[in-house]
């Protein structure tokens, strides 16, 4: 059986102290540690449609609410954007 889970994380607290220039690098980075410390593991991959849809916007103004999908593959999570 497929573990799956849908997880709605809100980045707005933590990426608006990065330099404005950062804060799409910044929105990544903090996704993965909200995510390591919800699913207690370190072994986490994201998809490109989910990193192209922090990015779309630049790297000064990336998306601040995001719903994901996670599902268990093997040893590692795929994290995918819920559209």
């Amino acid at each position: 059986m497929v573990e799956e889970k849908f997880i709605t994380l809100n980045l707005r607290k933590l990426i608006v102290k990065k330099q404005k220039w950062r804060r799409s690098e910044a929105a990544i980075f903090v996704l993965k540690r909200l995510l390591e410390r919800r699913l207690k593991t370190d072994k986490i991959k994201i998809s490109s449609t989910l990193n192209n849809f922090i990015w779309r916007r630049g790297a000064k103004n990336p998306e601040t609410k995001i719903k994901v999908r996670v599902v268990k593959d093997g040893d590692f999570y795929k994290v995918e954007l819920v559209s």
